[in-house]
């Protein structure tokens, strides 16, 4: 038997581009979208519907899409990677928590890009057996990098083309939606040389024409000016982070830019709680270098999409507008920033004909706001409603621990002594 639900708000946008609209209505059947516009159009049952919820002075708009995500990671952790918990059944139920924190910040659909083993495409599956509501995940399992390289310790360790093959093979069959390749070293594995690019050509290369032939797109964390350019021209479909990220600070490429910009490459910089000027400690570089980076990219019209990297320290999964915040901060207007969290988010994920707008035939999945989006995001970091594939969501208003400045100093630090920038102690 079809459950209809009825949603009346004062406004509507059904997608980024689109003019809102006044005294709305989204009917629901199940965790499908029957309508979404005008009350005066809305079908003859939306009144007696079994549901029939007013939102009031609000704005109803799709649910948002976080890119690049670590269910498997606690944000009040001290964040390396190479000390993250072997205990897997604790995993488990950090990452089922992990993921109803999400919905909290309003995410209906995320990107798992590490998690030890194969607990990615494990949660992915149980979640949607859940009687609770439910964010939608793509997962990556453990991400492909070199013996001693960033994030070896989950278990994807491949060297060499052949192995390399076999790794993709291993995800494909394990049910992965997407492989991630670390094509620098990171941060948060000390030794891993984030400036660095730890494949060579060949390899990348390997790597991207064996996952498209398991009809597997690519991401790939890199944060080095060569990493940059050498998984652009293997082929990779998204960069995670861009970082520009040099031995000493950060450098822009605009050669290296433009073919990001050529060649389609969608951009994830997984900005967030720590790229904001108020809780500043990405140990990239200087803020305004970071963000000005960012600036140039989006100025010239690269595909950016949303994600935080949450789960790394003091990141956490409700502050996901955040990175919305840094993205107003690089130079987005208003409605390129919800497109970057919605419909051009879902298209990169490949979920266009899914999600990422309120349609017929679409997901249920939306979120309602205080304001007006499209003018001001400040309603996007305490979303009032949020349903996720047909159900509602009870957000708990949680007390979120950003740190002090001395501890963001002391992370700082610690991430930059790990990457071989400082010889200091904390």
């Amino acid at each position: 038997m079809t459950t209809r639900t009825t949603l009346t708000a004062a406004r509507l946008l059904t997608e980024s581009s689109a003019p809102l609209i006044h005294d709305a209505v989204v009917c629901v059947e199940d965790d499908t979208i029957a309508y979404a516009g005008p009350r005066g159009s809305a079908p003859a049952w939306a009144s007696t519907a079994e549901t029939v919820t007013d939102l009031g002075d609000t704005t109803l708009m799709p649910g948002l899409i976080d890119c690049h995500v670590h269910l498997c990671q606690d944000p009040t952790s001290s964040g390396l990677l190479v000390g993250i918990s072997s205990d897997q059944d604790a995993l488990r139920r950090t990452m089922v928590a992990n993921a109803r924190r999400l919905l909290d910040a309003g995410v209906t659909t995320a990107r798992d890009l590490g998690a030890p083993g194969t607990l990615g495409t494990e949660i992915r599956d149980r979640l949607t057996t859940l009687t609770h509501a439910t964010p939608r995940m793509l997962v990556a399992n453990a991400p492909i990098t070199v013996a001693g390289g960033h994030a070896w310790s989950m278990g994807g360790v491949a060297d060499g083309v052949d192995q390399i093959r076999e790794r993709v093979r291993e995800h494909a069959e394990q049910g992965v939606d997407l492989i991630k390749v670390m094509t620098t070293g990171g941060f948060m594995t000390p030794g891993s040389h984030p400036s660095q690019t730890r494949y060579s050509l060949d390899e990348l290369t390997a790597l991207v024409t064996e996952a498209h032939a398991h009809g597997l797109p690519v991401t790939t964390h890199v944060l080095g000016v060569e990493g940059i350019e050498r998984a652009v021209l293997a082929g990779v479909d998204c960069i995670e982070h861009c970082g520009w990220v040099t031995q000493t600070g950060t450098r822009f490429d605009p050669r290296i830019a433009a073919m990001i910009i050529e060649r389609g490459v969608i951009v994830s910089p997984a900005m967030n709680t720590a790229c904001t000027a108020e809780h500043y400690m990405c140990p990239w570089d200087e803020r305004d270098s970071v963000i000005g980076n960012l600036r140039e990219l989006i100025a010239l019209d690269a595909i950016v999409v949303a994600g935080t990297d949450a789960g790394i320290p003091l990141v956490h999964f409700e502050r996901y507008a955040d990175c919305l915040e840094v993205y107003l901060d690089a130079g987005m207007n208003h409605r390129q920033v919800i497109a970057s969290a919605t419909d051009v988010a879902a298209e990169a994920c490949g979920l266009k004909d899914v999600t990422g707008r309120l349609a017929p035939g679409l997901s249920a999945d939306l979120i309602a706001v205080d304001g007006d989006p499209t003018q001001d995001i400040a309603g996007l970091h305490k979303p009032g409603f949020v349903m996720a594939a047909g159900r509602p969501h009870p957000i708990r208003d949680t007390t979120l621990d950003t740190g002090g400045a001395e501890a963001r100093d002391r992370i700082r630090r610690r991430l930059e002594a790990g990457a071989g920038r400082h010889t200091t102690g904390e």
